[in-house]
């Protein structure tokens, strides 16, 4: 794996959601949007050609992409798990 999936599934997405977890958890369904913009942004300025042909367009936004938005989702599901389990206590 490069540093673009490594940033773009692993890192990314998991800094967004600790980052709005421990800031204001009332604002942690920001985390998916902004993660997803961060890694659009770093994936065009890193692969300028993604835009080029519409293979790699579609490939792009249709399967990283979403992909990308299923991971941050799923951490923020778990982040308000666990700040629903915290709140409780």
């Amino acid at each position: 794996m490069n540093w673009w999936n490594i940033s773009v599934f692993y890192i990314i997405p998991i800094v967004s959601v600790v980052f709005f977890f421990f800031w204001k958890r009332k604002y942690l369904w920001m985390a998916p949007l902004i993660s997803t913009a961060i890694s659009v942004v770093i994936s065009l300025l890193a692969m300028p050609s993604i835009l080029s042909d519409a293979e790699h367009r579609n490939m792009f936004f249709g399967i990283s992409i979403m992909l990308h938005i299923l991971i941050a989702v799923v951490l923020t599901v778990i982040a308000y798990a666990a700040s629903r389990f915290l709140a409780k206590k």
